[in-house]
């Protein structure tokens, strides 16, 4: 029976959180260019582009490396949900619904081997009902900070196994941060740290509190250390050339005015006020859209602060509440749940102008991403500080909270009569539509509005008809000329490093355009001239170290199953 009602609570939490999926239109986000991002994926890994890194129609037709500095794992997804047959549109809800089931799954074996798996429902509705993602998902429309939050729990876990000892715990941990990675970088950024201080604290939780960890401190610490050099190795493709090559784009841009990050800190009395809205962040308390933690999520807490207080003047003596292992687990929970949200606020401002590359973030109260992570496990803890008899009140007053004033909040401002006014598939829309929206990776030298062009290659009037497009992909991309004397060639793709030339199979030199296009002067006869995208030494080093991290976890997996056979 209670394996019953388990399983009923998760499902229900999960339709709470994903109902206006159901809906048979779309609606409007923030961030609508889901459908332009899997169709544009979808184009490149049918051309043959593989890892996906250029776009061939964002930047007004002259293309971009999107997906070499945008996280590209939710849109691999997308790309072949919409290859099965799915409608661009119901891939994306796909995209959205897997999020939902995949942060109420880990969440709740997060919660479960904490405390029990009444905490476990707990800590799941929690994390996953939390107004936050609401945010994310039906105000913003970031999808991938959404999946970046969804592996968080599964990191936890890991790390929990690894320290706990348990076989695949090293595995459970690299492919959760391959997630997280390939997911959300700037997440990535925030949560590893912290998660890094859990692993630390849980620790020395572990060895001295409840005294089970027979392994060194240092031994586990090296094998975290190890999951997360090799969660980063297979990730490198992407994290490292993101890294590395951001400055070739306009990504700067971004950074500067009103993203700025000093603009965007919270206030903590929006951690208690609802002021639901569908606009974007601003100076000051009055944001157009809601930081509140969740009335559901506020009983948990305060329920767990009065069994806290009740379990500490129950005890005479220090000496005995700092070895209850529950409350001491308590403490270092709410110290990462209070970091968090203190990097949300501006009395965290200092922090932000010193530290190197936290200024990449943006908004300060993305650290809330972080943040209901340990509200849930706190939520989820309340349950196991009282008699087993009395959880299951507990468990049904507090999801019920959750599940009645929270599930309102996971639907969109309105649903769109024609999906197609936003969300843009036509190669011809996302050239001129799309582009505005999405500017932020367009290579540095190009102008910031563009008319996109009609042709793939031109010259001087009066010798168009001798250009014959042979091959227009993504990446790669072939004329036929015939000129009765030298001609310049434009084409329509934006210079950027990786970009040659060839003619006639040998490779020849480029030049750039007054657009930042690339142009070339092509000899008067009959020529085959050629582009094709290729690697940069850095993206080929990092594609190398990706493949050598594969095989080094294949290896692995291998020899540790091989082991525990032998046993």
């Amino acid at each position: 029976m209670k394996n019953f009602l388990v399983g009923l609570s998760l499902l229900a939490i999960i339709i709470a959180s994903s109902w206006a999926l159901a809906h048979d239109q779309f609606f409007r986000v923030h961030d609508y260019v889901h459908a332009a991002r899997v169709i544009e994926m979808h184009r490149a890994l049918g051309d043959g582009q593989f890892p996906v890194r250029w776009s061939e129609n964002f930047g007004y037709g002259y293309g971009m490396p999107l997906f070499e500095f945008y996280a590209p794992l939710p849109y691999y997804l997308g790309a072949v949900l919409h290859w099965f047959g799915f409608s661009v549109l119901t891939a994306v809800k796909l995209l959205f619904l897997f999020s939902a089931i995949f942060t109420t799954w880990g969440s709740y074996k997060l919660g479960s081997k904490l405390f029990g798996r009444t905490a476990g429902v707990l800590t799941a509705a929690a994390i996953t009902l939390a107004p936050y993602r609401a945010v994310n998902l039906f105000v913003r429309g970031a999808l991938s900070e959404a999946w970046g939050i969804m592996a968080m729990p599964w990191v936890l876990l890991g790390i929990l196994q690894v320290i706990r000892q348990k076989k695949n715990g090293w595995k459970t941990l690299t492919l959760s941060l391959v997630m997280l990675m390939l997911s959300h970088n700037i997440m990535t950024m925030l949560f590893v740290p912290l998660s890094l201080l859990f692993t630390v604290l849980y620790l020395g939780y572990y060895k001295w509190v409840i005294h089970k960890n027979k392994n060194s401190e240092l031994k586990t610490l090296l094998k975290v250390s190890g999951s997360l050099l090799l969660a980063a190795g297979l990730s490198s493709f992407y994290l490292f050339p993101a890294l590395l090559e951001k400055n070739l784009t306009k990504v700067g841009s971004i950074f500067s005015g009103y993203f700025h990050y000093s603009h965007h800190f919270l206030y903590i009395r929006q951690f208690f006020q609802l002021n639901w809205g569908f606009e974007g962040s601003a100076w000051g308390p009055d944001d157009g859209i809601s930081f509140f933690l969740g009335w559901g999520q506020w009983l948990g807490l305060g329920v767990l602060g009065l069994l806290f207080l009740v379990r500490v003047f129950k005890y005479k003596k220090w000496q005995k509440i700092i070895t209850d292992k529950k409350l001491v687990l308590a403490v270092l929970l709410a110290l990462l749940f209070g970091l968090s949200l203190f990097m949300a606020i501006l009395k965290s401002k200092s922090l932000w102008d010193a530290l190197p590359g936290l200024s990449f973030a943006q908004f300060p109260w993305r650290f809330l991403g972080v943040g209901i992570i340990f509200l849930g496990l706190l939520v989820g803890m309340s349950a196991s500080l009282i008699k087993q008899r009395w959880q299951r009140y507990l468990w049904t007053v507090v999801l019920l909270v959750i599940l009645l004033f929270n599930a309102k909040l996971f639907a969109p401002k309105e649903f769109l009569t024609n999906a197609q006014d936003f969300y843009y598939t036509q190669e011809d829309l996302i050239e001129r539509e799309m582009s505005g929206i999405l500017p932020d990776y367009i290579p540095a030298q190009m102008a910031e509005k563009l008319i996109p062009p009609k042709k793939l290659a031109w010259c001087e009037a009066g010798c168009q008809e001798q250009i014959e497009v042979l091959i227009d992909r993504s990446h790669e991309n072939l004329i036929k000329t015939k000129f009765n004397q030298e001609q310049i060639v434009e084409f329509a793709v934006a210079d950027f490093p990786g970009w040659k030339v060839e003619l006639d199979g040998q490779r020849f030199e480029k030049q750039q355009g007054e657009l930042g296009n690339i142009v070339v002067k092509v000899p008067g006869g009959e020529h085959l001239v050629g582009l094709l995208l290729t690697q940069t030494p850095t993206r080929l080093f990092f594609d190398v170290v990706s493949i050598i991290s594969l095989l080094i976890f294949a290896y692995l997996t291998i020899e540790i199953r091989e082991k525990s056979n032998l046993h």
